[in-house]
């Protein structure tokens, strides 16, 4: 049985807000993101990138204050076996305190973009109990200025993986969110917008996707490929460029179950970021055959025009086509799509 779109000149006007067409598809599904292989990171040498990535490392100054509970050093931070390893390990003589380990990428030059880490993160069993107590993995952005006193001015931060170490107490949860700027020095930065993700099974038993897309118009958080929190046209939204971080903090506000063993790992397999191919924002794309529906090369549009109201076009065999467009999409004549395919049409802004 098939199931059939007929549309008659259909237009649809991107620059206004239709809740049906705002799709959220990952880069492996949509081939209008390209890799950024030169920013990415699948970790396969048997030493880190130092072209890269920044150590944390508390005698340096980076990553100092960050969770308040562990204590970043060189040692804590390898990679074996094609995956970077953060490792948390009791500070000796010191109960309340952690070695811990953390990246920060060397430059702050990562703008809009798709950025995803597949991980597993730290945890244990406790008599027979999932337990993440204390612990505070994370994956974020930030960008920070300061005035000449070092008064902290602007302090724009994406958290992508950033459960505390009480939200993240039963090993289930992901809690991601983003911050914005405070003009007062006297005050932190604020958390605009937050919102947390319960697997069904600890996150310490398997790797998972843990990403987030960020536009000038949007941020769309996901897990294992699936979007769970979304905002667009936010007044505060994020725009500066950023660092991005992956550590394993320790959350200074909340104890480490007494039954923690030790030493516990926070795993990285990969880091990648996407870009969105841009290089056709000024044109218009015109589709008349299901050749060209076919074989169209990938990229944001301008507009983008299927039909010429003389025959059907069609999606088949399960196939699946995204297309994006800055301003308008126009659909002319009948477009047949069988149950198992699909026709993404998404309004996105050109950066």
């Amino acid at each position: 049985m098939m199931k059939i779109i007929s549309i008659s000149v259909l237009s649809l006007l991107l620059t206004c807000f239709i809740s049906s067409i705002y799709c959220q598809i990952p880069p492996n599904l949509d081939n209008n993101w390209k890799l950024n292989t030169k920013k990415s990171d699948e970790f396969n040498d048997t030493i880190l990138d130092d072209s890269k990535w920044d150590v944390l490392d508390i005698s340096n100054g980076i990553g100092y204050s960050w969770g308040g509970a562990e204590y970043f050093r060189p040692e804590n931070v390898a990679v074996d076996n094609n995956i970077l390893q953060l490792i948390v390990e009791r500070k000796p003589n010191n109960h309340n305190k952690y070695y811990s380990g953390g990246v920060r990428s060397v430059n702050h030059n990562f703008s809009y973009g798709y950025f995803e880490i597949y991980a597993k993160l730290p945890g244990f069993y406790n008599n027979g109990i999932p337990c993440g107590d204390g612990f505070w993995p994370a994956f974020w952005t930030y960008y920070v200025e300061e005035d000449e006193d070092g008064c902290r001015i602007i302090h724009d931060e994406i958290d992508i993986l950033e459960p505390s170490g009480r939200q993240y107490a039963n090993a289930k949860s992901n809690v991601a969110g983003w911050h914005d700027e405070h003009p007062d020095c006297e005050i932190d930065h604020i958390k605009v917008c937050e919102a947390q993700y319960n697997h069904n099974q600890p996150l310490f038993k398997d790797y998972h996707k843990y990403a987030v897309e960020w536009l000038p118009d949007r941020i769309i958080f996901y897990f294992d490929d699936q979007p769970f929190y979304a905002q667009y046209n936010h007044p505060k939204m994020i725009m500066k460029p950023q660092y991005v971080v992956i550590d394993q903090q320790m959350d200074k506000t909340y104890n480490v179950n007494s039954n923690t063993p030790f030493p516990q790992y926070m795993l990285i397999d990969y880091f990648r970021y996407y870009e969105l191919n841009t290089s056709f924002c000024e044109q218009t794309l015109s589709i008349t055959s299901n050749s060209q529906l076919n074989k169209h090369l990938p990229g944001v549009r301008k507009n983008i025009i299927i039909g010429d109201g003389t025959n059907s076009l069609y999606l088949s065999n399960n196939q699946s086509i995204t297309l994006r467009a800055t301003n308008e999409i126009t659909i002319n004549g009948d477009f047949i799509v069988p149950i198992g395919c699909e026709l993404n049409l998404i309004p996105t802004p050109c950066y």
